[in-house]
């Protein structure tokens, strides 16, 4: 597999941020916050990843206090946001989530733009609002630099969308080594497919929301055996890096440790050669093999 000459950059999820309260996901803790984002930014990476229903929808609130002029120029940080249509009640709630989040995040325009996880019956809602039209006309006016969408489907879903709406920028995939040939979720057909276009890819869930980390110990063998100095994280996160034409590799992060140890990788690691792919191909299947272990889908 061809991989690229570096790894592609951390990107920072703003899904999972350290709260006062652990049953209030709206319980942002700003003082903490800002210390990942110090760190993060700190280590050379820019990119920041929100949503409009994250976190009760004080995500992006929670960006403004960590990013906000006062603490960092404009131009030193890259925002990306989502806008989620299957949250509105009809278009003009849809689209007024768009100055919403300009508000919200202190910021007059957005690096990257997206609308937010299309896939079975939530693609149709962007087209009943008129969206499409909508964030094109929002990049024409200079308050969006790059459009996109995520997706949470499979190749022929991907396929079907960019035939539609070959004006995009970029998509937003859910790539990991073990969906990488998942039948369901198709890593690497919708990857492809987005190649094929010429098309960069935001990865998410690089590290399957930590299940990459908590590997059953015959997989963790599995890498180990080969690196025993590398972290278990390290793995998941440059399968992703290595793959060429990543805008980002993103991550959800709510403790300085996590934030430190996933600067360094991406920092400071290399792309994964011809033989620690097949090490993780092995790894893959040894999970595959393991009887108990829940559908990975």
């Amino acid at each position: 597999m061809e991989t690229a000459e570096k790894l592609a950059p951390l990107g920072f999820g703003f899904m999972r941020l350290p709260l006062t309260n652990p049953d209030d996901p709206t319980s942002i803790d700003i003082d903490k916050c800002c210390e990942l984002v110090d760190i993060f930014m700190e280590g050379g990476f820019t990119y920041f990843d929100s949503a409009r229903g994250y976190h009760g929808c004080k995500s992006e609130w929670a960006l403004k206090k960590a990013l906000g002029v006062e603490r960092y120029p404009r131009e030193s940080f890259t925002i990306a946001t989502k806008l989620p249509a299957w949250l509105a009640k009809n278009a003009e709630e849809a689209r007024a989530m768009f100055d919403i989040s300009l508000q919200e995040c202190g910021v007059d325009y957005f690096d990257y733009y997206l609308l937010h996880n299309l896939g079975e019956s939530l693609t149709p809602g962007f087209e009943e609002y008129g969206l499409w039209e909508f964030c094109a006309q929002k990049k024409a006016e200079g308050k969006i630099k790059k459009f996109g969408f995520s997706i949470h489907d499979n190749a022929e879903e991907l396929e079907k969308v960019l035939d539609a709406h070959p004006e995009v920028d970029f998509v937003q995939l859910q790539i990991n080594y073990v969906d990488w040939e998942s039948d369901i979720i198709q890593s690497r057909k919708c990857y492809e497919v987005c190649q094929e276009r010429g098309l960069p890819v935001v990865i998410m869930e690089p590290v399957k929301g930590g299940t990459l980390v908590k590997l059953p110990e015959a997989v963790a063998d599995v890498l180990r055996e080969t690196e025993p100095g590398a972290s278990i994280a390290s793995w998941a996160l440059r399968f992703a890096g290595s793959l060429p034409n990543v805008i980002a590799v993103l991550s959800g992060m709510n403790t300085p440790e996590m934030v430190a140890e996933n600067v360094a990788i991406m920092r400071d690691g290399v792309p994964l050669t011809e033989g620690e792919h097949a090490v993780i191909e092995r790894a893959r299947e040894t999970l595959a093999a393991l009887p108990g272990v829940p559908c990975t889908d």
